[in-house]
C-alpha cells in the first residue's frame, strides 16, 4: 500500500504540482537517479561542463566577474576543470554585501529565482538570490537521500525545529510541498517537558515514523523520552539537519528509537547539500564543488563551494564560514560517484537550559533574530534564569518597535520568570576562523 501511496503522489501528484506552481524538483529528482548510474569520470565530465557555462555567464553578465577576470587577465576559457578554480580568488559574505548589485546578472529577468538572507551568526547576514533549480535539486537530493532509508514519499513524518523549517510566513509553494509531503510542524525552538508530552501524543496518535529537525531539538525531546520510559519504537529514522549530530546525541536516539539516524549537511547560499548515506560518509550534491582552504589538518580546513546551476546570483568559490575534513577522491571506499564528506567541524550548536525548565538551540535563536534588522549578535546565559543578548544593529533601521518585539518574542521562549538584558554595540570582535561565539550558555 505505501508503495502505491508514493507513486500516486512522488510520479503523479508531485510533478503535476510542480506544473502548477512552477518548480522543478521532480526534474532534479530523476536526474539524480541516473546520475548515481554514472562513473565519476562521467559525474566530473558534466561538472566541468556546468562550470564552463556558470563561468561564462558571470564574466558576461555581472559586472563584479568582468572586472575580476579582466583585473587578473583570465578569460572564461581559463576555467575548464575544477582544477582550475584556485585561479579565481575567494569569495565572502562580506564581499557578496558590498558587491550584490554587481554580482546580480544583467539577465536576471530570464530566471525564475527567490530571494535569500543568512542568519548572520559568523557576522553580518548576507542577501541574495536562490534560483528554482538550486531549490529543486536540494529538495530532489533529500527525496532521494530519504529514501535510502524505509522512508516512502507521503509518510507522515514529525518536523522539529522554527522558522527556517516552518512558519506563519510560509510561501504558497512551501505549503502545497508541506503537504503532499505529509509534514506535521512541531516548533522545538523552547522544548518544556509540557511541549514535549503533546508532541509524543502527536506523534502517537498519527502514527508518524519519522522525525526530522534540528539535531539539538531531537535531542533534548529524545532526552524527555527516554527519562519517562515512553516506548516510540514505531520511529523508523531520523533525519537531522543544521547542527551536527554529536555522538552523544546519535547514541540516545538510536537507543530510544532503535532506529538509523541519518545526518544532513546543508547550506542554502553556499547551495550545498550532503547526506550521511553512509556512517561517518557524507555526499555531496553534484549541484556544487567543494573545495578546502585554509587547511589545518589533511584534507580538512574551510570548506567553500560553487554551486553550479545558481545564475540568479553567481557565487564562484563561496566561503560561508564552516569547517569540513572533503575526501580527497571520489568515490573511495563507498557506493558513491561524487564528492564525499568525512567530517564536519564548524556547525554545532550549543543547547541553553534555563533552571525554569526552558530549553533553547542556537539556530532556533538565530532564525528568530533573523527577522529583524539586525547586522549581529551574541545570546550569553549570564545567571540563573537570566540572558543577556548583545545587538548591533543596522544604523537607521532598526527601531525600539523592534526591540519590543524581540523582547516580547524571547519571552515567550526564557519563560515569563526569565530576565533579558539587551545591549548595544557599533561592532563585533571575530575569532580566528571568522566565527563568533554567538550563543553562550555557560555562566562567565
Amino acid at each position: 500500500m505505501n508503495n502505491l501511496k508514493e507513486k500516486f503522489l512522488l510520479h503523479g501528484v508531485f510533478p503535476f504540482a510542480e506544473k502548477f506552481v512552477g518548480t522543478n524538483a521532480y526534474y532534479w529528482y530523476q536526474q539524480i537517479c541516473d546520475m548515481n548510474k554514472w562513473t565519476p569520470q562521467q559525474i566530473e565530465k558534466w561538472q566541468n561542463e556546468r562550470l564552463n557555462a556558470l563561468v561564462k555567464h558571470a564574466y558576461e553578465h555581472t559586472v563584479y566577474y568582468r572586472n575580476m577576470f579582466d583585473d587578473l587577465g583570465l578569460k572564461p576559457i581559463d576555467i575548464q576543470t575544477a582544477a582550475d578554480l584556485h585561479k579565481i580568488p575567494i569569495m565572502t559574505k562580506e564581499i557578496a554585501n558590498v558587491h550584490f548589485a554587481e554580482i546580480v546578472p544583467s539577465n536576471l529577468h530570464e530566471y525564475h529565482y527567490r530571494d535569500g538572507k543568512t542568519g548572520g551568526t559568523t557576522g553580518e547576514p548576507m542577501f541574495y538570490h536562490c534560483d528554482e533549480n538550486t531549490w529543486g535539486y536540494v529538495t530532489a537530493a533529500k527525496i532521494y537521500a530519504w529514501k535510502t532509508m524505509s522512508y516512502r514519499y507521503g509518510d507522515a513524518f514529525a518536523a522539529m525545529g522554527s522558522a527556517s523549517l516552518f512558519g506563519k510566513k510560509m510561501p504558497f509553494v512551501r505549503r502545497i510541498y508541506d503537504w503532499i509531503r505529509n509534514e506535521i510542524p512541531m516548533n522545538t525552538v523552547n522544548l518544556t517537558d509540557e511541549l514535549c508530552k503533546k508532541y509524543v501524543q502527536v506523534i502517537i496518535e498519527k502514527k508518524i515514523r519519522y522525525i526530522y529537525g534540528y539535531a539539538a531539538s531531537i535531542y533534548i525531546f529524545t532526552q524527555y523520552v527516554h527519562m519517562h520510559n515512553i516506548n516510540l519504537t514505531q520511529i523508523e529514522g531520523v533525519f537531522s539537519t543544521s547542527e551536527n549530530m554529536t555522538d552523544e546525541y546519535r547514541e540516545l536516539i538510536e537507543q530510544t528509537y532503535q532506529c538509523h539516524v541519518m545526518d544532513c549537511y546543508g547550506a542554502r547560499d553556499a547551495g550545498i547539500t550532503a547526506y550521511e548515506i553512509e556512517r561517518h560518509c557524507y555526499h555531496v550534491g553534484y549541484n556544487a564543488i567543494a573545495e578546502i582552504i585554509n587547511p589545518i589538518e589533511k584534507n580538512t580546513g574551510s570548506i567553500i563551494t560553487t554551486n553550479l546551476l545558481n545564475y540568479s546570483f553567481p557565487l564562484l568559490r563561496y566561503q560561508f564560514g564552516d569547517e569540513a575534513e572533503l575526501s580527497p577522491i571520489r568515490g573511495g571506499n563507498n557506493n558513491y560517484n561524487g564528492q564525499t564528506i568525512k567530517r564536519i567541524l564548524g556547525r554545532t550548536s550549543d543547547v541553553m537550559r534555563m533552571e525554569n525548565g526552558h530549553n533553547m538551540t542556537a539556530t532556533g535563536f538565530s532564525m528568530i533574530m533573523k527577522d529583524f534588522d539586525i547586522k549581529a549578535f551574541s545570546f550569553n546565559k549570564t545567571g540563573v534564569n537570566e540572558i543577556s543578548l548583545t545587538i548591533q544593529p543596522i544604523e537607521g533601521k532598526f527601531t525600539t518597535k523592534q526591540e519590543k518585539e524581540i523582547r516580547r518574542v524571547i519571552s515567550l521562549y526564557i519563560g515569563s520568570d526569565a530576565t533579558l538584558h539587551i545591549e548595544y554595540i557599533d561592532h563585533f570582535n571575530p575569532l580566528a576562523n571568522g566565527k563568533r561565539h554567538y550563543f553562550m550558555n555557560k555562566i562567565i
